[in-house]
């Protein structure tokens, strides 16, 4: 095979297996992105940042504690810090 034909076939490998690494890159960028954009907004479930009544965050089955209990944390449905005394309209226990 002469040397112009095998630089040609080693480019389009190269070519091919790059597009393919930039693709998974890519896709790998992308996911992570759009799992926060499921979250939900503190506003749409009005979020407050003191209990209601006897509920607050803390008790939610979807709370995610911080270090410690005083420790603000974080919800598997609402997006942003959570203070554990808050409230919102999907509170669960």
């Amino acid at each position: 095979m002469s040397q112009a034909k095998q630089t040609d076939l080693n480019r389009r490998a190269l070519l091919r297996h790059g597009g393919l690494l930039l693709a998974v890159v890519g896709a790998a960028a992308v996911i992570p992105a759009q799992a926060d954009d499921d979250m939900l907004s503190k506003a749409t479930v009005h979020y407050q940042s003191m209990p209601h009544g006897a509920q607050h965050c803390s008790d939610c089955a979807y709370f995610i504690p911080g270090n410690d209990a005083a420790a603000v944390g974080n919800c598997r449905l609402v997006a942003g810090v959570i203070d554990p005394n808050g409230w919102c309209e999907r509170f669960s226990s």
